[in-house]
């Protein structure tokens, strides 16, 4: 947890040795980055079991997370954002009323609209699958899957902005308890359900589904256990008041729909470029699923950076104190690109022993290790890149993000994609170039305008920027 001293302003406050702003760094960022592992590792799990089941199985859940994802996962980006900040903001004004206000409007708008998405989803499953024209059995698999896997995505909803909430206030822990126990839950359940062991049917993708649906609505009810106990933080009370506050969630929204934008542009991107990939065929497609979950094996670890620059910058800025803030966002980009390069190795240089652990057909590895090999080269633009977001997210900026976003995937990801794989007759490999190139872009240009923030900016001839 981050320690609220650090934000009284510079005058107030004697200056804090880079010592304790590696303290601070980590004691916020190593809960982060657990939990943020193990909401991928959810993911990762599922995809590694159901991948020893069939190339059938891998495209047909990647497809349901793709189409589930384009209309949740921006709701969630709105509220998760929308609540680190302002409740950040709020803790380092000193103001805990004006931060549980936020809190509960986030909680509130996450399960309400996300719900609504779930039901939609429910009813409109096959024509929302047959947009990707998969084959008939990915798309029957698909159906089955998709409306067990949409009953969760109301709690992944509640616990993403209630752990928003958390983070904000500094609380980086409790997120990542309630992270643990839905992957140990999720991981016997699909043991179990999957296979049929302890005397249950085995159910295959289906049994995925129902072990996934009960580990989120129990990390769910866990989520919202924490932020209302007596030891929370935030010092919400279980009895309310529980009602939604117009001024409060126009401030939420206006801060988190940029996020949104941005996560709606990426995963629109996203099934387009997944809709490239289909016409590939079934194992290009469960190539490239796999090496999307295989790929996070190097961001996990620093996953939490970003959440953490978000957090810290924005306390800070609530403090009026634009030095720390500086000194935070400069000390986390560093070490995150120092990781990155540990990690980017692993993937390009191990590639089909990574591969191998999460699928079984020779032809699939084979592809996906030309995948990692691609994406490796990327790697340190985009940790790098997602630290510069946090940090001008945390100042409040969370429309340049969402911009520069939109021209990455829009002018250069999807247009070289389409160009490479088909024009130049380079296939899925093109599709995947065309990925790299376009995080790259990306990071020049947040790295233009992180430079710009006014205290980024003004040089007080102490500390070297961050490519220093």
């Amino acid at each position: 947890m981050s320690n609220p001293g650090r934000f009284t302003s510079k005058a107030e406050l004697r200056e804090p040795s880079k010592q304790d702003v590696r303290r601070d760094i980590f004691n916020l960022v190593w809960p982060a980055t657990v939990e943020s592992l193990l909401q991928m590792g959810v993911g990762l799990v599922n995809t590694a079991i159901v991948g020893h089941l069939s190339a059938v199985a891998i495209s047909a859940v990647g497809l349901c997370n793709r189409i589930a994802n384009v209309l949740a996962w921006p709701l969630n980006q709105a509220v998760s954002t929308g609540g680190t900040v302002l409740v950040a903001q709020s803790i380092g004004a000193g103001d805990k009323e004006r931060a549980r206000t936020h809190a509960v409007q986030g909680m509130l708008f996450a399960l309400v609209s996300i719900t609504l998405v779930a039901t939609v989803l429910f009813v409109a499953a096959v024509p929302a699958l047959s947009v990707f024209d998969p084959e008939p059995d990915v798309l029957e698999t698909g159906v089955r899957y998709l409306r067990i896997f949409i009953i969760g995505l109301p709690a992944v909803g509640l616990m993403m902005a209630s752990g928003a909430a958390l983070r904000g206030a500094g609380d980086t822990r409790s997120p990542m308890i309630v992270a643990v126990m839905v992957n140990i839950l999720n991981v016997i359940l699909s043991w179990i359900l999957i296979y049929g062991n302890l005397g249950f049917p085995a159910m295959g993708v289906v049994g995925s589904a129902i072990a996934t649906v009960v580990a989120q609505w129990t990390g769910a009810a866990m989520s919202f256990w924490i932020v209302t106990s007596n030891r929370s933080i935030l010092g919400l009370n279980l009895r309310g008041p529980w009602r939604f506050d117009r001024e409060a969630l126009r401030r939420v929204l206006r801060i988190g729909l940029p996020a949104s934008g941005e996560s709606f542009a990426w995963q629109a991107a996203s099934i387009i470029l997944t809709f490239y990939v289909t016409s590939f065929g079934t194992k290009a497609l469960a190539a490239h699923q796999i090496g999307l979950n295989a790929e996070s094996l190097s961001y996990m670890p620093t996953a939490g950076f970003e959440i953490a620059a978000t957090a810290l910058v924005g306390q800070s800025i609530g403090a009026a104190n634009a030095h720390m803030a500086k000194r935070y966002s400069r000390e986390l980009a560093k070490i995150s690109a120092a990781i990155t390069v540990f990690t980017a190795g692993l993937l390009f240089f191990f590639p089909q022993a990574i591969m191998s652990l999460l699928a079984e057909d020779p032809e699939v590895i084979a592809l996906g290790a030309i995948y990692l090999r691609i994406m490796a080269t990327a790697q340190i633009p985009q940790q790098v890149s997602s630290v510069m977001k946090g940090t001008l997210r945390g100042n409040g900026d969370t429309r340049t993000p969402m911009y520069i976003a939109g021209l990455g995937l829009w002018g250069i990801r999807l247009p070289v994609a389409y160009l490479l794989g088909f024009t130049f007759n380079m296939g899925v490999v093109g599709v995947w170039v065309s990925m790299t190139l376009d995080l790259v872009t990306r990071f020049v240009l947040i790295l233009w305008r992180y430079r710009l923030i006014p205290w980024i900016k003004a040089s007080d001839g102490a500390e070297a920027g961050v490519g220093a």
